[in-house]
C-alpha cells in the first residue's frame, strides 16, 4: 500500500505585526530624489530642445529646397517668356497666320479707366 500525505493550508494572520519605518533610509531616498530630479529635468529639457532644433532644421532644409526649385522654375519661365515674346517669333507667327499690320484708322484709342477700375 502507498501512503498518501495530505497537507492542509492554514492562513496565518499577522494583524498585530507591523514593520517599523527606517527613517534613515527615507532620508536617503529623499536626498537622492532631491539631487536627481533637477538633473533629470535638465536632461529632458535638453532633449526637448535638441528634438525641436532637429525638426526646425529639417523644415528649413525642405523650404530651402522648395525655394531653389521655385527660383529655377521662375528662371525657366522668364526664359520661355522672352523666347515666346521675341519680335522675330511674333512676326513669324503673324506671317504664318497671314496677319498684316493695321492700316491707319483701324486703331482706336479709348480714354478713361480700364474695366475693373484700373487707370490707363
Amino acid at each position: 500500500m502507498t501512503s498518501i500525505a495530505y497537507a492542509q493550508a492554514k492562513r496565518v494572520e499577522n494583524l498585530h505585526l507591523t514593520r517599523e519605518r527606517d527613517r534613515r533610509r527615507g532620508r536617503e531616498l529623499a536626498t537622492f530624489l532631491a539631487a536627481g530630479l533637477p538633473i533629470a529635468c535638465a536632461f529632458f529639457v535638453y532633449a526637448a530642445f535638441h528634438v525641436e532644433t532637429v525638426r526646425v532644421g529639417y523644415m528649413r532644409q525642405a523650404r530651402a529646397r522648395v525655394a531653389a526649385e521655385l527660383t529655377e522654375e521662375n528662371r525657366r519661365l522668364k526664359a520661355d517668356l522672352a523666347l515666346a515674346s521675341s519680335p522675330e517669333r511674333v512676326s513669324q507667327l503673324a506671317a504664318k497666320k497671314k496677319l498684316v499690320p493695321p492700316r491707319p484708322g483701324q486703331i482706336q484709342y479709348v480714354e478713361g479707366p480700364l474695366p475693373g477700375g484700373a487707370p490707363r
